[in-house]
């Protein structure tokens, strides 16, 4: 059993200041364990704790550590990864003394806010905040994953269509990372509020166009030659992130370097080829070097919404080649994004037509230099500070309920 992290208020309350609004918030891992869904939930705690007015309790996973954030409670919760870490699927099991653990916090604090429904301490921390009559706020992130096995795939839409269907329609607010998944609940869900669609955002302080000269160092660094092209992944080594049809690509193209930033129950250093180097624990601007040294992201999954790292990568003017699937979660990304299909249950069908579509790239690989007008549309669309004044807003006005 981990302990609950308590970090030191900024500042202590005097008589005269506004209570803040006590949030708990429940994810099934901490940011460090490299999914997109935890890191955008961290970087929202970051922001909205810059403002005064909000004190988050954070509930998740100890199988990584507890980010430190000041000001803020972190609550680990003691967990079992065996499923993720023998079958590849994100689902911890959390021990009795932890969820009575958050039950009591759920108790104490104003509101629940949950990111995605379809995990276990999920679930349980929705009915928790039910019971004690707290208000809840969902953000959903991923649509139904069309899993190849028939099995995993059909208790997935069994589950989606039972629990998160339900958990959806009676929470009190609701919102959508992407356009694709607000669209496939919308026709599915009967709700009784109206949904939002908020994007997430980059941190374009860390991910923006290096000089020439920086592109040019970092290319060095990494030994690569001048006519070299580099297609990077970066995410979670797991099916649904398309690593079979990866895999495929660099046995085509073995001129070519291919980069997997990331971790997961898929370990890419098994497939022996020469052109696939492996890249762990890259966060921050070590994770940008990759992507300001690259010359396109590779995103071949299905499933999501619009990956975080799709954003990261157009903001330092990198292309991105996805499937048209995952392009429709940012519609207004579209015109500058790379379209080629992605079929799930065929990697080897994928591969052929997205082999077809780099040797034909419309852009000359690799790179002269990063594409200025694809950094430009990331710049004026994500930046985080009003991507989180709009989740405080929403926060106050469910506590005012």
């Amino acid at each position: 059993m981990t302990a609950a992290i308590k970090r030191p208020d900024k500042t202590a309350p005097t008589d005269h200041a506004v209570k803040p609004v006590e949030v708990a918030v429940v994810t099934h891992y901490y940011g460090g364990h490299g999914g997109g869904i935890e890191q955008v939930a961290e970087r929202l705690i970051r922001e909205l704790s810059a403002k005064d007015g909000y004190h988050f309790t954070w509930m998740a996973s100890d199988c990584d550590p507890a980010p430190l954030i000041e000001g803020q409670r972190l609550q680990p919760m003691c967990t079992c990864n065996a499923i993720e870490k023998f079958l590849g699927l994100p689902m911890p099991l959390w021990g009795l003394k932890s969820l009575r653990a958050m039950l009591e916090s759920i108790r104490k604090a104003d509101v629940l806010w949950l990111h995605d429904t379809l995990y276990i301490g999920n679930m349980i921390a929705f009915w928790a905040a039910r019971r004690a009559r707290k208000p809840i706020m969902i953000t959903q992130h991923i649509a139904p994953i069309p899993y190849r096995n028939p099995v995993t795939r059909a208790l997935m839409r069994f589950a989606d269509k039972f629990i998160t269907a339900r958990m959806l329609r009676l929470a009190e607010e609701v919102t959508f990372i992407s356009d694709r998944v607000a669209e496939d609940y919308y026709h599915r869900v009967a709700f009784t509020r109206p949904i939002k669609v908020i994007p997430n955002g980059v941190d374009v302080r860390l991910f923006h166009v290096p000089i020439p000269e920086n592109r040019r160092f970092l290319r060095q660094q990494f030994a690569l030659k001048g006519d070299q092209p580099v297609l990077l992944f970066v995410g979670r080594f797991v099916e649904k992130k398309g690593l079979e049809v990866i895999r495929r690509l660099a046995i085509l193209l073995p001129e070519w370097r291919f980069w997997l930033a990331g971790g997961g129950a898929i370990d890419p250093t098994s497939w022996l080829l020469p052109n696939v180097h492996v890249f762990t624990g890259r966060k921050g601007q070590s994770l940008a070097d990759l992507y300001q040294a690259a010359d396109l992201l590779l995103m071949p999954s299905y499933g999501e919404g619009f990956p975080l790292v799709i954003q990261e990568a157009m903001a330092c003017g990198i292309p991105a080649l996805c499937g048209p699937e995952t392009a429709q979660g940012c519609v207004p990304a579209i015109p500058h994004l790379y379209l080629s299909d992605v079929w799930p249950d065929n990697p080897e069908r994928t591969a052929a037509v997205w082999f077809e579509k780099l040797k034909n790239f419309p852009i000359p690989l690799p790179l002269e230099q990063p594409v200025e007008s694809i950094a430009e549309f990331a710049l004026l669309s994500w930046d985080w500070a009003p991507i989180a004044r709009v989740y405080g807003d929403l926060l106050r006005k469910l506590c005012r309920r």
